[in-house]
């Protein structure tokens, strides 16, 4: 349904606050002023006015002329971030977030968080809601199964509404997005263990997820073990399938790195040992990946989420000011991170 000529006026009124960074006592140009630069009558004019009045947007001084009479966060960007859990799920998406936040705030960009629970109709909806509700822009961490149907992300791109992914990308389609640089996190994770641990093989204990983060992992510990030992069938286990082949491995008696998908992979895996009253063996070398916790007692990595949001809220403020710009791909290096035996960490050399 077209829009009324008051209506349009009032967004146009809007716009032209929020683009000149109008505060509440700001002065407003004169209706006649109004008149000759809009080529709205004198009726919708007045009309829109009132109506801008009772809403408490602007208001009135007799003989004085017409000003701003709201603070300028109404007139704020607003731009959402879409996370597939809750913020408690994961460190991940608080680490992001911060980086996004701090990113945005420069720019005076509100900022909103919007949860699709690992459902992709709820996140397809989320989406659709958020345009519909007139959001500027998104930061999206994909659900996990995306890539079985990622139509709403193709709709968009094509709509040339401002959007990045982070963590994932979609290979059949170019946007924008922020992720970390698994390959080389992986190949550097496996030349620690066979040189500095002195391991014999390693084992990696993967993840039931399809994501492209999944996939760079796995696929470059199988490029990793092909050039560091000639392995080009290295053990990939999911985790039960690691605890189901436990007895066996450990009788092989060799020194075994143990590479972990995700540090909360490590967790899991010491309760399910003790479930089964099981102490893992110290032939074993742990490595993580994510650097989840504040405290542990083994090597992982740190994929710097905070700088993924950061960087993130950039190329979603450059799309926003040119939705026609050309799409980047940027990738973090990760570091390497050690106990520092004092009940702290270090990062690599």
């Amino acid at each position: 349904m077209n829009k009324k000529k008051y209506e349009a006026l009032k967004e146009e009124m809007l716009d032209y606050i929020g683009r000149n960074n109008l505060i509440k006592g700001s002065k407003l140009p004169k209706v006649r002023e109004m008149i000759n630069t809009t080529g709205y009558s004198y009726a919708t004019i007045t009309r829109t006015l009132l109506e801008m009045t009772h809403d408490g947007y602007i208001t009135k001084v007799q003989g004085k002329g017409i000003y701003v009479n709201f603070d300028e966060i109404t007139t704020k960007k607003q731009v959402a971030f879409i996370i597939p859990k809750d913020l408690s799920n994961g460190k991940i998406f608080t680490d992001i977030l911060s980086g996004l936040r701090k990113r945005l705030e420069k720019e005076k960009i509100n900022l909103m968080i919007a949860i699709s629970n690992m459902s992709h109709e709820k996140e397809k909806e989320t989406i659709e809601r958020l345009i519909s509700n007139n959001m500027d822009g998104m930061v999206i961490f994909l659900e996990d199964n995306y890539r079985l149907d990622f139509s709403h992300i193709v709709e968009l791109k094509e709509k040339k509404f401002p959007f990045v992914l982070v963590d994932r990308f979609i290979p059949e389609l170019d946007t924008d997005y922020v992720v970390i640089n698994n390959k080389d996190a992986i190949v550097r994770v496996c030349s620690y263990l066979k040189y500095r641990d002195k391991c014999d093989d390693i084992i990696f204990i993967s993840h039931e997820d399809t994501a492209t983060s999944h996939d760079e992992k796995v696929n470059g510990f199988r490029n990793a073990m092909e050039i560091l030992y000639n392995n080009n069938n290295p053990e990939i286990f999911k985790l039960e399938e690691f605890i189901e082949n436990y007895g066996t491995i450990i009788k092989q008696d060799r020194t075994i790195g143990l590479f972990f998908y995700d540090d909360l992979e490590i967790v899991a895996l010491k309760k399910r040992l003790e479930e089964k009253e099981i102490l893992l063996s110290e032939n074993f070398k742990i490595f993580g990946y994510n650097n989840c916790y504040e405290v542990h007692n083994y090597p992982t990595v740190e994929q710097f989420n905070d700088k993924v949001g950061e960087i993130a809220g950039e190329l979603l403020i450059r799309r926003m000011k040119n939705p026609e710009i050309e799409t980047v791909h940027e990738r973090i290096a990760p570091k390497l991170v050690f106990p520092d035996g004092k009940g702290g960490t270090k990062f690599e050399d």
